[in-house]
This record gives structure tokens, sequence and C-alpha cells, in this order.
């Protein structure tokens, strides 16, 4: 996404669902049963649940770390 002020694009932090699983290689499903797990925090906005990436990125990095 570009706009007038800032021509370059823009990189998202907050993923929707779908966004989210597909960042992480899984179903929406699972993405949702890691929420209640408290394995990964959801940001509300409205009535949409959106994913922060700093947090699908750290998460990834715990699962990383846990393998080793």
């Amino acid at each position: 996404m570009t706009n007038k002020t800032n021509p370059t694009p823009i990189e998202r932090r907050l993923f929707p669902v779908d966004d989210a699983a597909y960042y992480l290689g899984i179903s929406r499903r699972q993405v949702y049963k890691l929420v209640e797990a408290g394995e990964i925090p959801k940001v509300p906005i409205g009535s949409r649940s959106m994913f922060d990436r700093v947090d699908l990125d750290a998460y990834i990095e715990r699962i990383k770390t846990a393998a080793s």
C-alpha cells in the first residue's frame, strides 16, 4: 500500500485470521486453538480479531527454541 505522503510500500503489522494462518502455515482453526491456549494473543478491533506480526514472530521463535 502506498499513499501520497509516503510513496514507499507500507508493511502491514496486523493480520486478519486467514493471513495469520497463512503466515504461520497452519489452518485458521489452529490459529484459534493457539489463542485459546494462550500461545498467541489476538488484537480485537471492533468485531474482528487481528493478529500482530510481532506476536506471530515471537511464537515462531519460541517453538524453534523449544524444538532445539
